[in-house]
Formats: structure tokens, sequence, C-alpha cells
């Protein structure tokens, strides 16, 4: 322990002054100076007084130079309350002694570390150091994407449990630690506090740097123990035996799949700001336009195979693709342009990927708001519970007339939605067995083209007159009218809704 180093722990005890530090030397022993001093060590720490009514000195003695303090007053300013016998001169010898056996511990139970560490596993050393310092630890790399953490006591705090199982830190640590490394000089060497409105625990982080280069951050958590000064000093130097095991198992956070992750940030995380500053902190560009897919499988296939199908098949298209398993659905994002969302070549590819992965695929509607992602989960989810076909892909856009039905869900209600002249059509047809009602729904879907309805119907173009002026006759509608021809159609996809 160096001189000055004792000196300042001391002085939590004692009101020491009249310091004079001339060279650091490394303090091994203490000794009640002797009259005269035979041999001047430099590991060595003498107390005592040079003339019986002096003041009371530090004294150590490096080559040709002295380094010296004087004891002012032989009170325990920080424990006022015990009081002192008349021996100062032992008070101090006994506290100077007390302070370098904790030193000394503390050094050999890292110099056991290390050499456990040679042979141990980065999961056992971590262990280790959670036992030696009685709190639970983690260490993030510098993209504060998880590396490890110790297991002992597991994560009793919520907020840091959720933060273990996405693998990288909430927004509100990474802006806490941003802002001290911008604003405190001496971070790189410090133990600091870093605040977390959100969690009831404090934390205390280190750096972790090999060969001046930042390789993550060692936090500790003061779940188990409350923080003293004795924690504070040794994490800086546990923090140096686990680089080191960093470094020799070349540990790294598992990029894919944290980056895949950040999916899970857009179903979960509804403030634009926090998603952006997540999908920065990976690295990742954050998508303006985009759909999200949701995949059923179709036989035993894991989730997490049709994950890597998926994957596989989208890769080469869309290489910002986020995949994830949420809810026991397996979700991708896709960032896609509003063209090539409607173009064929889009779809073909949905249905040899859903070939491939044996699994149906329903499309969300595209949209250009990140934080729309969980609305669009909702979506795919209840077009996946409503769905009746064996479509291998589904958009959910063509099914939400019957998403809207769905909301409704009464029976007694939905058939007053029925436009009567339907009803009516159905009742002329089945008294007079003629064809009205498929006629006029090849001439909604045709959207009132009759060139394309009489060609579908394999009719002539002046039988399809006939029928649809008869059809005028019947119900007194306008059949040219689009809003109309919405309205019937819209009973239609009712009827069949019901049905």
């Amino acid at each position: 322990m160096q001189f000055s180093e004792l000196i300042n722990n001391l002085s939590q005890y004692f009101v020491i002054g009249h310091i004079n530090v001339a060279g650091e030397t490394d303090i091994k022993r203490i000794q009640i100076k002797p009259q005269k001093i035979q041999q001047k060590n430099p590991d060595i720490l003498y107390i005592g007084k040079d003339e019986k009514n002096g003041p009371l000195e530090l004294l150590n003695f490096n080559d040709n130079s002295k380094n010296s303090a004087v004891v002012l007053c032989p009170c325990q300013v920080n424990q006022v309350d015990n009081v002192l016998s008349n021996e100062p001169l032992i008070q101090v010898f006994n506290q100077a002694n007390t302070i370098l056996e904790q030193v000394q511990n503390q050094n050999n139970a890292i110099t056991n570390l290390a050499m456990e560490a040679v042979t141990d596993d980065p999961k056992t050393s971590i262990n280790r150091v959670a036992e030696m310092l009685h709190n639970t630890l983690m260490i993030i790399d510098p993209r504060y994407q998880v590396l490890l953490y110790s297991d002992l006591y597991g994560f009793p705090d919520p907020l840091w449990s959720k933060i273990l199982k996405q693998g990288y830190c909430d927004y509100d640590f990474i802006t806490a630690v941003k802002e001290i490394v911008r604003t405190e000089s001496d971070y790189k060497q410090a133990v600091y506090d870093v605040p977390c409105p959100k969690s009831p625990y404090h934390r205390q982080v280190t750096n972790l740097y090999n060969k001046n280069n930042l390789v993550g951050f060692l936090v500790m958590f003061d779940d188990q123990s409350p923080f003293d000064d004795q924690s504070k000093d040794l994490l800086p130097k546990v923090g140096k035996v686990l680089t080191s095991q960093i470094i020799r198992n070349h540990l790294s956070a598992p990029t894919e799949s944290n980056r895949d992750r950040l999916l899970n940030v857009l179903l979960t995380e509804q403030q634009s700001i926090n998603v952006e500053n997540m999908f920065a902190s990976q690295q990742v560009e954050l998508p303006d336009a985009m759909v999200l897919l949701a995949c059923e499988p179709l036989t035993q296939q894991s989730l997490t195979g049709i994950q890597q199908q998926l994957k596989h098949g989208l890769n080469a298209y869309f290489p910002r693709v986020l995949s994830t398993i949420y809810q026991h659905h397996c979700l991708a994002l896709l960032p896609i342009s509003l063209s090539d969302y409607h173009s064929e070549k889009f779809k073909n590819l949905l249905l040899e990927v859903s070939q491939r992965a044996h699994c149906n695929i329903f499309v969300s509607n595209f949209y250009t708001k990140p934080t729309d992602t969980k609305a669009a989960y909702t979506v795919c989810k209840r077009t996946i519970k409503l769905s009746q076909a064996a479509d291998p892909v589904t958009f959910c856009e063509d099914q939400y007339f019957e998403l809207m039905l769905a909301r409704i869900n009464h029976d007694a209600i939905l058939p007053f939605f029925v436009n009567p002249a339907l009803q009516e059509l159905e009742k002329y047809d089945h008294e007079n067995e003629t064809e009205l009602v498929p006629t006029l729904l090849n001439y909604l879907q045709c959207d009132g083209n009759l060139s394309q309805t009489a060609s579908d119907l394999f009719i002539h173009r002046n039988t399809l007159h006939n029928r649809i002026e008869r059809m005028e006759e019947l119900t007194g509608l306008d059949l040219r009218d689009a809003n109309t021809r919405f309205k019937l159609y819209c009973s239609f996809r009712l009827k069949n809704y019901i049905s």
C-alpha cells in the first residue's frame, strides 16, 4: 500500500496534517518508531515521537528522501461515540495495521482470483467475484450488450431481469452512463454511481480496459449488501481480472441475435426517442417503411426452425430483416418500399419462403412509423385467428372488412347490415330459377366493367345488360353508381362472414 494511500485512509479516523510525500513507497509493515532507526527500510511506516512532548509523527524513508505526516488530533472523527483511551500512539498504530491488513487481504484475494481465473471459465470467475463482493455483477460491452453476468444470487431487480432476457441495456441506463462519460474527466479510473429511476437498486460501474481500449463496463448492484468503501475499492481490481477473461476467451455479445431483439423493442416500446436510441446503440438503421410478417407452422416444426428458414429465404432480398420469436409467434420485420410491397415479385417470394419453411405467412399492412409495429402485430394476430383459408400467404389488408366485423361480433345485429336489395334478388332467383345474385357478385368484383363481367360469366354482353336492367327494376338501385356497388359488395362480404 502506498504511503499517500495509507495516510488518506488514516485521515478518515484521525486529523492528520503537515503531509510531505517526497516519493511513493509500498508500505508492507507498521512499526513503532525506536529512539534510533538503524536501517531505514522503505517498506516500513514508523509511528512515534522525536521528542517526549512533540507531535505524533508518521515517517517513511525512501533512499535519501523522507515521507512524513503529523497526527494533529488523536480522535476518531468518524466514530464520535467511541471513547478513546489515553494511548493515541497505540490507537494510530492499531488502526494503521488494520488498514494495511485489509489491503493485504484484498491483494491476496485478487491474486488468488487471478490464479484461479487461469483455469476457470468466465462464468465461474464472475461468480467468484460476486461471492467476494456479496453482490450481483454484470459485464456489458461498449455497445451496452450483455456479455457476462453472475447467477449466484439471481436478479431480484425486475428491470435488470428484463435487460438480461433482451440482451442489452435499458435506454435510461445508457443515457446515464454516457452523461457520466461526457462530464467526468476521471471516469476511466473511477467507480461511479449510475442512476436508474425505474430500478429500486443502486448500481456502481467501473470501466474495463485492455491496452487503453474500452472493452466494456462492470456493473455491481446492491441487491445483497450495501455498497461500502471496500467493495468500491475492489471493483476496479476484480475488473482487471475479468477483463483478462474476456480477452482470453474472446467473449462478445451475440450481435446477430441482439440485433434481432430490436424487433422486440419495436413490439414493446412506444416512445420514438427510445426506439431510435436503441437502434443507434446497436448500429442498426431504423426502417422508415416496413411490413411485419407473422408465421403459423403447418407441421410440428419448431418456431426456431421456421425462423431460420424465414431468415435464410429473405436475407438475399432483405439484408436488414429482423426476426424474433414473440408470444409463440415467429415474426419478421422487412424494410420495404410501398411499390415493392404491392409487387408480384414480393408475393412470389413470400410464397416460395412459406413453402420452404412449411408455414403460412400473414403480412401486415404497409406502415412508416416504427412504433406502429405493435399495432401491426395485433392486426396479424387477429387475422390469423379469423382466417379460414388455407392460403400460404395472406395480406391482412385483404381481411380488414372481416376484422372490423369481428369487433362487432353480435349475431343479432350483423344481419341488419345486409342490404335488403341483396335479399330481394336472392328471393327472385329462388322463385324464378335465375342467376341474378351470382351475376351481381361478378359484376361488383369486376368493378362495374361490363366486358370483363360478360367474359368471366361466358355470356353475351346483351344478356348481361338485360340482367342488370332487371336487377335495377327489382331494387330501384343505380348499379353504375360506385357507392352503390361498394355497399352491395360489403353486403356480400358480410353474408360470407356470417355464414
